[in-house]
């Protein structure tokens, strides 16, 4: 979101932000949670009819955070705008199979009354496809900025054989990256790789890994600093690693298209990652080895074959880098969603308003986590 209203498209459109963020906080009455939202629905409606906007682009994700988007989005339709919306959560799926039956059809509705649903992937638009057959789907894939792509292409210090993993330092979601069955490779593996080099980052409890790896006799590894564990690291710690690292290890059990793969990419490491989300699109048959999700002998034949052919890894990582700097740029999200936009509101264009999108906070609502 960031990247997007700093971008060229931002500024010729004149495109504003309505932010409906507030911090979570479990504790709040839930009165007090519907009058806040209830609010925001005004001064939404009230910006909206102040500003006339020829579109609104709304960004949601799963859960409480989807059902408050949709009403904003909703409410845009009812005020005759066009609507744009975009979902990042690789867990959608999952979220509507949850559901009740009353909810899924409020999802389902939702999705095809606006004008578009943007989505990351083709795997994503045939996945929602299936939620909503009548609606009407877009590919606008994430993209990195230019500086950012120029750095990682730098890669400085590279060291063969380091095997990357970064969780999100929270305990439900890191094991929802694989942390346990990248464990079981790591501690199969070092022995039978001496040189390689295995680099946990964003870990929620390092110390909880470290005591898993003193009981597999790995000891030593870690006081010769073949393996390192890592709490959360800030934005500079993890381009260095990701510019020191060979191989990214992402054996997660569900994604959408990993924001932290499009570096590795960029960085060009090689990747062993499970077939989930937009990852088999943007790795291709070249660009990494996958494997199914949970499958632990398959996740460690992957790494493995990395760590023994290193010719393999610097042709996965010359493939990653041109793909990227040929595909995941920003001004290629910029051509897409430009283009987005005119398509929308040529199909719009009774209503005859100044060019000036919206765009909702992607941010995380009150009650998600």
């Amino acid at each position: 979101m960031d990247l997007l209203l700093k971008s060229d498209l931002a500024r010729q459109t004149r495109m504003q932000l309505f932010n409906n963020y507030r911090k979570p906080d479990p504790g709040r009455p839930l009165l007090q949670r519907i009058r806040y939202q209830a609010g925001m629905v005004r001064a939404f409606r009230k910006m909206v009819h102040r500003m006339r906007p020829d579109l609104v682009h709304v960004k949601t994700s799963i859960g409480i955070n989807f059902h408050q988007n949709a009403v904003y989005a909703r409410t845009a339709l009812w005020k005759g705008l066009p609507v744009v919306l975009q979902i990042h959560d690789g867990r959608f799926e999952a979220f509507y199979q949850r559901s009740s039956s009353p909810v899924r059809l409020w999802v389902r509705s939702t999705l095809e009354q606006v004008d578009r649903v943007a989505v990351l992937s083709e795997y994503w638009r045939r996945s929602l496809g299936r939620i909503a057959p009548r609606a009407r789907f877009e590919i606008v894939p994430n993209g990195l900025d230019h500086s950012e792509i120029q750095a990682l292409l730098a890669n400085k210090g590279r060291r063969m054989g380091q095997v990357l993993f970064v969780g999100t330092g929270e305990e439900e979601t890191t094991r929802g990256k694989g942390l346990e069955e990248l464990l079981e490779a790591l501690f199969a593996l070092v022995p039978d790789y001496p040189d390689s080099r295995w680099v946990l980052a964003g870990l929620p409890l390092p110390e909880a890994v470290l005591r898993q790896i003193r009981t597999h006799g790995l000891q030593q590894s870690c006081d010769a600093g073949r393996i390192q564990l890592l709490g959360v690291v800030d934005e500079e710690v993890r381009l260095r690693l990701l510019e020191e690292s060979s191989i990214l290890a992402m054996p997660s059990y569900y994604e959408n298209m990993p924001n932290l793969l499009l570096e590795a990419m960029a960085a060009g490491m090689a990747v062993a990652a499970t077939r989930v989300g937009a990852i088999p699109e943007m790795l291709g048959e070249e660009g990494g080895c996958l494997f199914r999700p949970g499958e632990r002998q398959e996740m460690r034949d992957s790494l493995a074959r990395l760590l023994a052919v290193p010719g393999l890894v610097e042709a996965q990582g010359r493939r990653n880098r041109a793909v990227v700097q040929r595909e995941y740029s920003m001004s290629v999200v910029q051509e897409r969603t430009a283009s987005l936009y005119q398509q929308v509101m040529q199909e719009r264009s009774q209503r005859n308003r100044r060019s000036l999108p919206w765009v909702t906070s992607p941010g995380r609502s009150e009650e998600s986590s």
